[in-house]
């Protein structure tokens, strides 16, 4: 096998980019009609503070809200707490000003049985600048998911109330904003952390002391698996490279893989590494990685990347870096006459990837369940609620893995009986090969470990303009 060839860009990327994970997620929903969805949210009719619920509401980012932008409704400040600890409600919302989160019980614990006080739960994410775009379609969902409970009578007769915050990419205001959530709302856990690696790493100890459950986030950091608090919903970054390995040498129009990776984050490091480097994921599952360059997100133009690439006879090109990014590549190398079929990791396709030039029959490998081309009565429960609370746009990866991870959070309140922080772990220690009626693969999470590995991942194919999901919510698995 011939050594794949090296360019490297020396350019160095703008500081207002250097918050992207992996990739920068597709672009999130418009304002909804926000009586609607208040009343929705809040099973009240009346959005009054103190009985509302920010469920379902527009989170920061997810209709291009400027940063620091109150959301409308939400309970907290959408830039995260205020100077000195201090929150705001937009119109209509839920001011949880009282210092428990509306359950007046300590350590999280919201009371056994039917009926009572809300269920208040925490997001916390990127959600303005760069990783608002990227990340907001993962809270508006579990928004919706909430919403969507809080209409058909909450869980055990509770209403659950959501709390979204904004770390804006900051890793000192993450790190402030979920010990808000934790020692000011009492929280009984975070859900769908649409974080970066390292703002997580500034809070990842925080919840580790408090025995704080994280359930579900952002699928590209790679924490998920080495800590007994936090949850996943998706395979390690680790078998999501893989995955996207196995999609290529199955399904790909060739085995000549070439690869361009962002240098703005080192989860683009990761990724190149774990493919091309020592992970050796394409030559294990019968690729041949001809090819490969550094590139950023910020290059107007990817002419010589992509005649290099083709002149190293490459048939799947791999690009990691926003959708943006990708479509501009794509459309760089159709200049050239150079077509390649694109695969793709989840995070760097958006609803609409599949229908940009050169983007016709891309691969993606999916973290969680495919969130178009497919049908059960688990992705109708959530296409009836994006449809109704998404915000009027189509749902991307973001939005699927804040759904998963909502609905992991279901399953483990269903099941605890007392639904608490000590609850919620015990019963999350007891899912053995659970999926969610197919909107996940296999999850199993393991006593003081946090959740074990599992080696397969999704696939959707682009066609016809659109996404397709030729498997279904069956997961390719090695």
């Amino acid at each position: 096998m011939t050594p794949p060839r090296t360019r490297t860009r020396t350019r160095r990327p703008q500081a207002a980019l250097a918050a992207l994970s992996l990739v920068v997620l597709a672009a999130c929903g418009t304002r909804l009609d926000h009586d609607t969805i208040v009343r929705a949210g809040s099973g009240t009719g009346s959005g009054q503070a103190g009985t509302g619920t920010a469920a379902g509401e527009l989170v920061p980012g997810a209709d291009g809200a400027g940063e620091g932008q109150t959301a409308a409704g939400a309970t907290g400040d959408s830039a995260g707490p205020a100077e000195g600890g201090g929150d705001a409600a937009g119109p209509g919302g839920a001011a949880a000003g009282n210092g428990s989160g509306g359950n007046g019980r300590g350590g999280g614990g919201n009371g056994a049985g039917r009926g009572g006080a809300p269920i208040v739960i925490g997001s916390v994410g990127t959600l303005s600048g760069p990783g608002g775009v990227a990340f907001g379609q993962g809270p508006r969902a579990l928004q919706a998911w909430a919403a969507a409970t809080n209409t058909a009578g909450g869980i055990d007769g509770r209403q659950v109330k959501v709390i979204v915050m904004d770390d804006g990419a900051d890793a000192a205001k993450g790190r402030s904003q979920v010990q808000e959530l934790v020692e000011r709302h009492n929280v009984v856990a975070i859900v769908a952390a649409m974080t970066t690696t390292h703002t997580l790493a500034a809070w990842k100890g925080y919840v580790e002391q408090k025995k704080v459950p994280v359930v579900g986030g952002d699928c590209s950091t790679t924490a998920w698996t080495s800590s007994p608090v936090l949850f996943s919903q998706c395979p390690s970054t680790n078998s999501q490279m893989d995955g996207l390995a196995k999609v290529g040498a199955t399904y790909g129009k060739g085995k000549k893989l070439g690869g361009l990776f962002c240098t703005e984050t080192d989860a683009c490091s990761h990724a190149e590494d774990r493919m091309f480097g020592s992970g050796r994921a394409a030559t294990r599952f019968g690729l041949d990685p001809v090819y490969r360059a550094k590139i950023t997100v910020t290059q107007p133009d990817y002419t010589a990347e992509c005649l290099q690439a083709r002149n190293a006879g490459v048939e799947l090109m791999m690009v990691t870096g926003d959708p943006n990014t990708v479509a501009r590549v794509a459309s760089s190398c159709r200049r050239q006459n150079f077509s390649p079929q694109f695969l793709q990791p989840s995070a760097t396709v958006g609803a609409d990837s599949a229908s940009k030039p050169g983007l016709s029959n891309v691969l993606a490998a999916m973290a969680v369940f495919p969130f178009k081309g497919t049908s059960s009565p688990s992705i109708h429960e959530f296409d009836a609620a994006w449809k109704k609370y998404g915000g009027g746009k189509a749902p991307g990866p973001a939005a699927a893995q804040g759904w998963a991870s909502a609905k992991v959070f279901e399953k483990a309140a269903r099941g605890a009986g007392e639904i608490s922080r000590a609850g919620l772990i015990k019963e999350l220690y007891t899912f053995r090969g659970q999926r969610f009626g197919g909107l996940t693969v296999p999850l199993t999470y393991v006593a003081g470990k946090g959740t074990a590995d599992t080696r397969c991942a999704f696939f959707m194919r682009g066609s016809g303009g659109g996404w397709t999901a030729p498997l279904g919510a069956r997961p390719v698995c090695w």
